[in-house]
């Protein structure tokens, strides 16, 4: 199976970018900054680690460990239709993961370090909850937010301005160009009563800035590639606070409706988020379906709709992982870490 496989990228087909795609990437990441900056409660660093190892360290090495399994796989059986390596080798995947760049690295190395795929979200957030935490925890006696928020400024800025020389390891310009996203969450929350009383319309124009955005080109955290940074960085945060916005009305609509057993099918879903994205790198990097669906439908539907129902498979397959991974001990231990939300 060809390596271009990895190209179709989110399943978009050709359509990624395009302004569908750079829609999507504008806030697909940083929600989940901000939701941890919203969330945030001040630890010491040795429970950050600990807890990062845990919930992060523990399933980006898992996902590295089946990545290998099926490279070792496709060379015993390298004429099976299913399963195929991206990268080719175990050797290409140890590196890859040891370096854990999301994309195409700039270093000084004449080595070509593969990349790690989707799963650089996981360092990038490890590194990235550590520096937030012991900032967040140094104490200004004037202008404190003020003083927080502009070093996060300087650190986002650093992650942008240092990717365009060069990728450090272990998705650390991703680390540092999460900082504003994290203390926006925070903010988000300090201030919740403020943000409760935004009228409608000022989630309108949210909306409105996020498309009007999305046109711009594409903002990837992963390798900090954004059409404007000052731009990209404020309307990130105000597109996540629409998908907030518009969630809690989504989820009062369901608990106004009595749809409970749905509610909580989503809840269950979000719950299995961490494992849906490393199986989704899995299916990415090693599993053909997705391209076969999409070669056979495209020679009788239009593409648009091919791609349609591949994505569809890809839900069904998002699905399959939350309810099937958690009666699997060893898997459940590695990519289910938290405790799980009882039905």
């Amino acid at each position: 199976m060809p390596c271009n496989r990895y190209y179709i990228s989110h399943s978009l087909g050709s359509y990624w970018p395009g302004n569908f795609g750079n829609f999507i990437f504008a806030v697909h990441l940083p929600i989940f900054f901000v939701l941890s900056g919203y969330l945030y409660k001040a630890k010491s660093f040795l429970y950050r680690v600990r807890t990062g190892i845990k919930t992060l360290i523990i399933p980006y090495i898992a996902t590295v460990m089946i990545e290998i399994a099926i490279a070792c796989f496709v060379k015993v059986f390298p004429n099976n239709k299913f399963l195929f390596s991206r990268i080719g080798s175990i050797k290409g995947i140890l590196l890859a993961a040891v370096y854990g760049s999301g994309g195409e690295s700039i270093t000084p190395f004449k080595t070509f370090i593969p990349w790690i795929g989707a799963i650089w979200f996981l360092l990038a957030f490890f590194w990235g909850s550590l520096i937030f935490n012991q900032i967040m925890k140094l104490s200004f006696k004037k202008y404190d937010l003020l003083s927080k928020f502009a070093i996060f400024s300087v650190l986002t800025l650093v992650g942008y301005y240092l990717s365009k020389i060069v990728t450090l390891p272990m998705s650390f310009n991703s680390a540092l160009g999460s900082m504003l996203f994290f203390f926006a969450g925070y903010l988000i929350r300090r201030y919740k009563k403020l943000f409760d009383q935004l009228p409608l319309y000022a989630y309108l124009i949210f909306l409105a800035s996020w498309t009007y955005v999305a046109t711009l080109g594409l903002f990837s955290i992963e390798n900090m590639a954004a059409p404007n940074i000052f731009l990209n960085l404020i309307s990130s945060v105000a597109d996540c606070l629409f998908l907030i916005k518009l969630s809690m009305i989504i989820d009062s609509w369901l608990v106004k409706k009595d749809k409970y057993k749905f509610r909580q099918e989503i809840l269950l879903i979000g719950s299995g988020s961490l494992a849906i994205l490393c199986f989704h790198l899995i299916d990415l990097d090693n599993i053909s379906v997705w391209t076969i669906l999409l070669k056979k439908l495209n020679d009788t539907v239009p593409y648009w709709f091919a791609i349609m129902i591949g994505n569809i498979y890809l839900i069904i397959f998002a699905y399959l992982v939350v309810k099937i991974i958690p009666f699997v001990p060893l898997l459940k231990s590695c990519f289910f870490p938290r405790k799980s939300i009882k039905k």
